[in-house]
């Protein structure tokens, strides 16, 4: 090409040892990207009924929630063929039914959590188009009192905890290594948090949930 014509000797050697020197950077960049993916997933959530427990300093009771709905956003990354990696951030909230030592209740129970997951996952194309996985998570979980006892409020306070989960789902490839749907199963608990009421008492409530997810997942 004549742009090379005029080019000195010395230049075009340096642009060939450039280029040369690109091609190993570019071809261990695309499998870093090729193992990357986005989820986004939503559904239904169950909490297992939770004490509210002063610890004998006032009346407390259990506390029973309506089922409620859940979202997860997560980015993770492919370490090996089998093994994933992602950070995920996901909400869920359940209203309050009643309590114990209520005649009325009502109000919710909501918790944003922060958790890093490793999964495993169990290749079957040679049966059906499905792929199984399984996963633990942890981190960490802000939870949300908004309860009404008997017209008045009992609490509108958060609380942070320890969080951890157990995952088992199931991958429908739809576009391979490129988008997949997902149905999931979450197990999700936190250690003890205490809450404050409007009085000025601290009482401990247990958050254990159980959700039901659909998702959608964007590999690149």
């Amino acid at each position: 090409m004549r742009i090379f014509e005029t080019l000195p000797k010395s230049e075009i050697g340096l642009l060939a040892v450039l280029s040369l020197a690109a091609a190993p950077a570019s071809a261990q960049f695309a499998p870093i990207l090729n193992g990357f993916y986005l989820a986004l997933d939503g559904g239904v959530v169950g909490l297992e009924d939770a004490q509210i427990d002063y610890g004998g300093a006032a009346p407390g009771g259990s506390m029973r929630l309506d089922a409620g709905w859940a979202v997860s956003g997560a980015a993770g990354w492919r370490v090996l063929d089998r093994y994933r990696l992602e950070f995920e951030i996901s909400h869920r909230e359940n209203d309050v039914r009643d309590i114990d030592t209520s005649f009325f209740a009502g109000g919710s129970v909501a918790a944003t959590t922060y958790m890093v997951n490793g999964y495993v996952d169990f290749p079957a194309y040679f049966y059906s188009d499905v792929v199984p996985y399984v996963g633990l998570g942890v981190g960490r979980a802000q939870l949300s009192h908004d309860i009404q006892v008997d017209g008045f409020t009992l609490s509108h306070t958060n609380s942070h905890a320890f969080a951890y989960q157990v995952i088992g789902g199931l991958e429908f490839p739809i576009i391979s290594r490129r988008m997949s749907a997902t149905l999931e199963y979450r197990y999700l608990a936190t250690s003890r948090p205490h809450f404050q009421d409007q009085g000025g008492f601290v009482y401990h409530s247990d958050y254990d949930s159980h959700t039901f997810l659909a998702g959608l997942r964007w590999g690149f």
